[in-house]
């Protein structure tokens, strides 16, 4: 494991709040969360899949926001590896037309991502970069500063974004409204980000809540998250415990309650809103023992987190470092 102290002391030097993203990586390894949160070496991820999610959120819940975040380009988005080797290339040259990019800055980035290396010229792999559609893409990259999709993945998305807008017991979820009533008891929350501190811990939480209403009249907090899933609707329960969207949820509830006054025994209920890869739709609610038992488990898992920012370890996970494993 690469230590670099400087980087290090430049991290602790700052107040850090973990997302439900870098708690799950410091949970699955602590090793990665080094890599990528504190020296500053994440991967660049393009995959199609986050960015139609990410999609589907803006059009179901920020219409308005689609241009501000998402670019259309004329031809085809290039594959997801070639999409990295734009990127890293990027990182290298200010050149804005990918045609004037000196070929060793390509060839540097295809090593480095270990693309086209069976090719036997140098000339045969820039040309599997140097494309029509990849400079459409280079283009976009380097001037807007957005995601940038094809026309065919606007109308998958759409497609996707009218189904959800179409269940109308769905869109009593997403879409309770406030009146113009000053008097009104609701507030609704559309993907706002939230941040707060651990009275308990070194750290604190962050995150993008998709949709949250609060109506002080029932004094009920609803809380609502969707999720765009590359499988079935039957395999969702197994989703949450192999992603840990329980810990997704129980964070989410924590925010909530710590970024409003008054709120604290309120009624928190929860649902995950699912639409499958076959375009399926369902809502999931989380029961209030289930809620219970996923704060607590949460609890744990800051404990957990605690010891690594603390001791600054991040050689193994918690418990390989604390309990003898013994299979």
């Amino acid at each position: 494991m690469k230590i670099d102290k400087v980087k290090e002391n430049e991290f602790y030097s700052k107040p850090f709040s973990f997302s439900f993203s870098s708690l799950n990586r410091l949970l699955f390894s602590p090793s990665i969360f080094y890599k990528e949160y504190i020296l500053k070496e994440r991967e660049i991820k393009t995959d199609s899949f986050l960015v139609e999610g990410k999609l589907v959120h803006c059009l179901i819940f920020q219409p308005e926001k689609f241009d501000e975040f998402f670019s259309v380009v004329p031809g085809k988005v290039p594959s997801a590896n070639i999409k990295k080797v734009l990127k890293s290339v990027t990182l290298h040259t200010d050149v804005p037309v990918l045609a004037e990019v000196e070929d060793f800055i390509i060839l540097d980035s295809l090593k480095e991502q270990d693309l086209y290396q069976s090719l036997k010229t140098d000339e045969s792999r820039v040309a599997k970069v140097k494309t029509d559609d990849a400079e459409e893409y280079y283009k976009f990259m380097c001037t807007t500063g957005k995601d940038i999709i094809d026309n065919d993945m606007l109308a998958r998305c759409k497609d996707k974004a009218q189904i959800i807008k179409d269940n109308e017991d769905i869109m009593l979820l997403f879409d309770k409204g406030r009146t113009d009533f000053e008097l009104d008891t609701l507030e609704v929350y559309k993907e706002q980000p939230l941040e707060c501190k651990l009275e308990a811990h070194s750290f604190g939480l962050k995150g993008i809540v998709d949709y949250y209403d609060i109506d002080h009249e029932k004094r009920e907090i609803n809380i609502v998250d969707l999720k765009t899933s590359g499988k079935s609707l039957v395999d969702f329960r197994e989703t949450v415990d192999y992603y840990n969207l329980w810990l997704q949820c129980a964070i989410y509830c924590k925010l909530v309650l710590a970024s409003h006054e008054g709120i604290e025994d309120y009624k928190i209920f929860f649902t995950f809103v699912v639409i499958d890869k076959y375009n399926q739709v369902f809502p999931f609610p989380v029961s209030q023992q289930t809620l219970m038992d996923w704060a607590h488990a949460t609890s744990l898992v800051l404990v957990e987190a605690q010891w690594h920012y603390q001791e600054r370890n991040y050689t193994l996970p918690w418990q390989f470092l604390n309990d003898k494993i013994v299979l």
